[in-house]
């Protein structure tokens, strides 16, 4: 699956003062994929599971503040190891795209007084029926649901403008009727990016076309919903952006992952059940 032009991946992590640390960056990196993986949301009781039922793996396992300190840094090694995997995985054609809002704390009880003011907003979630404070996240992804890159906004805000970042030129683009609009379109053929939404009515003549998107946006329909089930992302427990932009990051890197064993092992690329540990 490697590529002639790929190199060793070379990522520096700044140089922290004081003493060395007692457990290597890349042992956290694997930590933060099973916590992912596991669907455990709490980094204390997930260190504690480590602790009991794998003695001796990780001779010095950190504390779960430092646990948490020390990923939040490692967000760039978590992104940039993910779509090194990620482009490995590529297997071209039409790209995904939607978005899902995810709730964050608002423990102030104040919008403008919380941690993620500025960041958050309130958005409507069709799917509940009541508005959710908290942000969009959305992601592009390959037909086998590989996430190919992802952004996040307030959740009142529309996909439009973000995937206007996320796509790249010559591409086909399947999205949902969220992304209806003339203008919408013709930006993007400005971009040089063929849209694909289902049609507003549905006929005999279109019947096979319709058929053909739908099922292929199950794809990332099943990706939001292996992100969000089976790894918590919406119990997240970030209490910053910061926090949230580390979990956002340590989940796709999990689910990436989870893709390339499946590919390896022949499975179906999104039957992640397999590793969550129970």
């Amino acid at each position: 699956m490697a590529r002639p032009d790929d190199k060793p991946l070379r990522y520096p992590v700044p140089a922290r003062p004081g003493q060395p640390a007692r457990i290597a960056d890349a042992e956290l990196v694997a930590l933060a994929v099973c916590q992912a993986a596991m669907g455990i949301s709490s980094d204390r009781q997930f260190l504690g599971l480590v602790g009991y039922r794998l003695p001796g793996w990780f001779p010095h396992l950190p504390s779960q503040s430092q646990y948490n300190r020390r990923l939040r840094g490692l967000t760039g090694l978590l992104t940039v190891v993910q779509q090194r995997l990620a482009r490995l995985l590529d297997v071209g054609g039409a790209r995904l795209a939607d978005g899902t809002l995810i709730g964050v704390a608002n423990d102030a009880g104040c919008a403008k007084r919380s941690e993620f003011a500025g960041t958050a907003a309130y958005g409507y979630c069709a799917a509940k029926s009541e508005y959710v404070w908290g942000v969009r996240l959305v992601l592009r992804a390959d037909r086998r649901g590989s996430p190919l890159a992802y952004t996040w906004v307030p959740a009142n805000e529309h996909e439009y403008e973000p995937l206007l970042d996320l796509v790249e030129a010559g591409e086909a683009v399947i999205a949902d009727k969220g992304l209806w609009g003339r203008a919408y379109n013709e930006q993007m053929g400005c971009s040089q990016v063929e849209l694909l939404t289902p049609a507003r009515e549905r006929i005999a003549a279109n019947h096979a076309r319709e058929h053909a998107l739908a099922s292929t946006r199950l794809v990332i329909e099943s990706v939001f919903a292996n992100l969000k089930e089976q790894m918590r992302l919406e119990r997240h427990l970030a209490n910053t952006p910061r926090g949230l932009a580390q979990r956002i990051a340590q989940r796709l890197l999990a689910l990436t992952l989870g893709i390339l064993l499946n590919t390896l092992s022949g499975r179906p690329a999104g039957a992640l059940a397999a590793y969550d540990g129970r």
